[in-house]
């Protein structure tokens, strides 16, 4: 079900940010920190905990401070859907259709993540084995769990309706794993200097938003995600959650316009 939106001239949205002294800031740090509802500074939080947390936050801010604007021609590789590429998203890549008008939307259909075609480099990265980087079903499971956690939590205040139901399905894929390159975002690693020895790997995926009622494609939203290795060695590390929760609040930030 839709209601009416003041965000309807088809812009990918855009979060409203305050210039705010750091000790206001607390547990809602930059727009899309507000839904996961984490108390960053306080006194008992453990050195692991901020850690990990570094990087979302240097996300969310950087992803905050533009203003998304959507081009007037449609992306080639999505002419047929109507999709436009939008400049600014927090992503690396976003398309949306114009007047999409998505926070309207006040249900949603979290599919289960795809891993089921996963391209796998065949470069070596240091502290892992090959297999570490297969997709078995242990692992397809505490992913799936883990980004529907995240999921979840971000769209807290969203109805959740089944695949046939009115309302937005936002579905989820992990495309492709490969070595990376460590960047002051790099989960794990802390503020690591460009060039630094850390290894890393990168991960890349795909969103996309259906109108389940019409079935309408809405946005294709690509990005990727760097993190230290060795976090591949484990089922469901760490690690995984605090890139997932990462992407969960972003998307909760441009579909709701909050």
């Amino acid at each position: 079900m839709k209601r009416p939106s003041r965000y309807n001239d088809g812009r990918f949205l855009w979060c409203a940010v305050r210039t705010l002294p750091l000790t206001e800031l607390r547990s809602e740090v930059g727009c899309a920190l507000r839904t996961i509802k984490i108390h960053i500074w306080g006194p008992y939080m453990s050195s692991l905990f901020k850690l990990l947390l570094l990087p979302i936050m240097m996300t969310v801010f950087a992803a905050c401070s533009q203003t998304p604007t959507i081009k007037s021609e449609p992306a080639p590789e999505f002419a047929s859907e109507g999709l436009h590429p939008v400049n600014a998203s927090g992503f690396t890549a976003a398309y949306v259709l114009p007047g999409a008008n998505l926070p309207s939307y006040r249900a949603v259909n979290i599919r289960p993540m795809k891993l089921d075609e996963v391209e796998i480099s065949q470069a070596p990265v240091a502290t892992t084995l090959r297999r570490d980087w297969q997709m078995t079903p242990e692992r397809i499971t505490a992913l799936q769990e883990t980004w529907s956690r995240s999921m979840a939590q971000a769209f807290s205040t969203y109805a959740k309706v089944g695949q046939e139901d009115a309302g937005l399905g936002v579905s989820a894929e992990i495309t492709r794993i490969a070595p990376g390159r460590p960047t002051a975002t790099t989960i794990g690693g802390g503020v690591q200097p460009v060039g630094s020895s850390q290894d890393v790997i990168e991960v890349f995926v795909e969103f996309r938003l259906y109108d389940q009622e019409g079935g309408r494609l809405l946005a294709v939203i690509r990005d990727s995600r760097t993190m230290l290795s060795i976090a591949m060695s484990r089922t469901a590390p760490a690690a995984i959650q605090t890139m997932f929760n990462s992407w969960a609040a972003l998307l909760h930030t441009r579909v709701s316009g909050r």
